[in-house]
């Protein structure tokens, strides 16, 4: 069983000096991969650990290769060291003649021409003559007609973390939770960022819709988005009234791609005002038509109703809890808190 996870941030990820980095522990790999993937052990060339079922487990499970083979973290299992680029090994600890007969040949990996001959299990270098290449099939220098040689790849200069993933993985960026990484085919460390709308899903290795996103544990929560600056089809620009407040607003800005503000600014009118959308500004109440509930901001008062400069409602707490009328002949005036019979004809409370 390994140890819990001993930090929460992987720093080493933001350098681009890959060689002063020290090779990442198992347990910050696996806080970046998807649940259950498999990695190489790092600083091995023939063991693997697979990740635990989800976040916050301890249900790792470690394995070697059997004598002989290397742990190809691409395909996910173990195969011959000939077949195996070990992204931890290096000319001076790697010895591939330690499990071969005496007198088999290897290719050089790093040289086409090169070669290997393997004496009292060690390594003795050579060269085919001018013009020629080897052959690892033939165990011959042949032309270079008549064998395609590809010099394998170089692994000094991955990043760290790309070492012991496959190629091609996505990994979550847990500052972020629209944004992943990506350890591309030369083992280094792409950072990338979902389309607008959408974020990583970090256990199915995709972006998906926001409001869908199960985001990394470790990430901050995602900002909510609105949709009150309209749709891809109609987008709505300058300020626009808040449907849940006769005295709060939003500014939906202009962006260049054409598509709606999702984060707008809210704002609020000062005490005893409510917003004007016809006029985009801030007016005394009684002057606004509002279909809320105009007792906002009005504690225990009365104000006046829509529809009827007569009636009134009963404010408790901000909140209608009842409504009345003036007698016959009376209006009722919020700025005085009285009914009165001079004739009221608030933007309020008018049809």
């Amino acid at each position: 069983m390994l140890k819990s996870p001993l930090a929460i941030f992987l720093c080493f990820i933001f350098s681009s000096i890959y060689a002063e980095q020290s090779e990442p522990t198992v347990e910050e790999i696996c806080k970046q991969v998807a649940p259950g993937t498999t990695i190489i052990y790092p600083n091995t060339c023939d063991k693997w650990v697979r990740c635990p079922s989800s976040f916050g487990a301890e249900d790792y499970e470690e394995g070697s290769c059997v004598f002989g083979l290397y742990f190809n973290k691409d395909t996910g299992r173990c195969e011959s060291i000939e077949d195996v680029v070990c992204p931890y090994a290096s000319a001076e600890t790697s010895n591939r003649c330690a499990t071969k007969e005496d007198g088999t040949f290897l290719e050089d990996p790093d040289n086409c021409s090169g070669y290997v001959f393997c004496i009292n299990g060690k390594e003795m270098q050579s060269a085919c003559p001018y013009g020629l290449i080897f052959n690892p099939e033939q165990s011959a220098c042949v032309y270079s007609k008549d064998y395609n040689c590809v010099v394998k790849e170089a692994v000094a200069n991955v990043n760290p973390i790309c070492k012991a993933v496959p190629k091609g993985l996505l990994l979550a960026n847990t500052n972020d939770c629209t944004k992943y990484y990506k350890c591309d085919e030369e083992g280094q460390l792409d950072s990338l960022e979902c389309t607008e709308g959408e974020a990583y899903n970090y256990s199915t290795l995709k972006c998906v819709p926001r409001n869908e996103v199960v985001c990394h544990p470790l990430a901050p929560e995602l900002e909510p988005e609105l949709d009150v600056c309209g749709s891809d089809n109609n987008t709505l620009v300058g300020y626009i009234a808040d449907k849940e407040s006769c005295s709060a607003y939003y500014i939906c800005a202009q962006r260049e791609d054409g598509k709606p503000d999702r984060q707008p600014m809210h704002l609020k009118c000062q005490t005893g005002y409510f917003f004007d959308s016809n006029t985009w500004s801030c007016r005394n109440r009684v002057n606004v038509k509002c279909y809320l509930d105009r007792c906002e901001g009005m504690g225990n008062k009365y104000v006046n109703v829509i529809g009827d400069c007569a009636s009134y409602a009963h404010c408790k707490n901000g909140v209608t809890v009842n409504n009345g009328k003036c007698k016959t002949g009376f209006f009722f005036d919020e700025s005085s808190q009285v009914c009165t019979q001079e004739t009221i004809t608030y933007a309020a409370c008018m049809p």
